[in-house]
């Protein structure tokens, strides 16, 4: 049986360089991966009009209706070739939403969608300072920002996510109206482990969806190598979703640390801890403003992160109350998701979480042995990937 699966996002994510890299992995795998933008070169080209990655905004704002009709034309080509193929995964990756200058430019429209019939979206997303980076360090795009660093504002690049996700959520949500199910949307971090993705496109059957939830600030580095190691473990088993491959929380914590420290600063120092070291000095003001979408982002991206799971395995190794961590159990108890917490520490944990940790009389779900969490986990899998 054929499945399109649509790969989306926000512009300079890294959205195809990591499924490219990922890709690499699969093996014996039957997939076939679309481009986009290659089949609206081709078909500009038959047209007259030479497209390229300098122009294709400012052509699209000033021509919108010849755009429109090249991108109907490469959708079209593309499902075409999806019907001819034997392949079984077929993965169409383009951007949501290009909003530039005083216009803006679509990814792809309802009427595209309808035509791929696509049974899962990933919006594929990266932290926002490596976007930044990685605007600077693309020529064409550098030069769209006059060539300067201080043109790039982060909350131009927040409002870049938040202006996919928009898009792909109201598209969706007609595409279920009119009766065509895509089964979840997800918001995927490409800090993921490669072959995270390959199990979640390849795999699910076998190694269903699982959150994995842990109190994420304020502890020590040993504690970050221990909720490493349980990832790999649980993810010989299962496809495990992490929300730290999407963090920006280290963004706002650092602005936090400075300003307490000395309330009247202007600039703040960020060291980017995911692309080597090289230490950016931002602008108080854009930082304040990111931070407040930042923030509400980062709820929601886990929540979506919750619900698409099946199972979300709690943890704990940190006494103290999350607020975060139990919010997400409270999402999983309230959309059904399994629940498996490993608490082991000898004080009891808040009643909440306890609450939600032992949620099925009838079955152990509360551990203090993270390999008896994980034993049981697989033991029980058919009863909670059925519910």
């Amino acid at each position: 049986m054929k499945e399109t699966i649509l790969l989306t996002g926000p512009p300079l994510n890294g959205r195809d360089e990591y499924t490219e890299k990922a890709l690499k992995l699969a093996k014996n795998e039957g997939f076939q991966y679309y481009h986009v933008f290659e089949y609206l070169k081709e078909v500009g080209r038959e047209k007259g009009v030479k497209i390229t990655r300098k122009n294709v905004l400012d052509f699209a704002i000033s021509h919108p209706d010849l755009m429109n009709d090249i991108r109907d034309e490469a959708f079209k080509r593309i499902k075409d070739e999806i019907e001819n193929s034997e392949k079984s995964f077929h993965l169409v990756s383009t951007p949501a939403l290009f909003r530039w200058g005083s216009g803006s430019v679509l990814g792809f429209t309802l009427s595209n969608l309808k035509l791929l019939k696509p049974s899962r979206v990933i919006i594929m997303l990266d932290d926002i300072l490596s976007v930044r980076r990685r605007v600077i360090h693309d020529k064409e795009w550098f030069e769209r920002f006059g060539n300067e660093k201080e043109n790039i504002k982060l909350t131009t690049l927040v409002m870049w996510r938040e202006d996919a996700i928009n898009h792909v959520k109201t598209l969706v949500h007609e595409l279920n109206k009119e009766g065509i199910q895509v089964r979840y949307v997800l918001h995927f971090g490409i800090r993921h482990p490669p072959q995270t993705f390959i199990d979640l496109i390849f795999h699910e059957k076998e190694k269903p969806l699982v959150y994995l939830s842990y109190p994420m600030t304020g502890h020590e580095e040993e504690y970050y190598h221990r909720v490493r190691d349980f990832y790999e473990k649980l993810s010989k088993y299962f496809t495990v979703l992490d929300p730290g491959a999407l963090d920006d929380w280290w963004i706002v914590a650092e602005y936090d640390a400075q300003v307490e420290e000395n309330p009247e600063i202007q600039r703040i120092k960020i060291k980017n801890i995911f692309d080597g070291e090289e230490v950016e000095e931002l602008d108080r003001e854009d930082i304040e403003q990111a931070t407040d979408i930042l923030r509400r982002q980062l709820v929601e991206r886990d929540f979506n992160l919750v619900d698409v799971s099946k199972a979300i395995a709690v943890y704990h190794y940190a006494p103290g109350v999350s607020a975060g961590v139990i919010s997400e159990m409270a999402e999983a108890y309230r959309t059904l998701g399994a629940i498996y917490l490993y608490y082991p520490f000898k004080k009891r944990p808040s009643p909440f979480m306890e609450f939600y940790g032992m949620q099925n009389p009838s079955r152990r779900t509360m551990f203090k042995d993270e390999d008896e969490m994980i034993q049981a986990m697989v033991e029980e899998k058919e009863y909670w990937t059925k519910a």
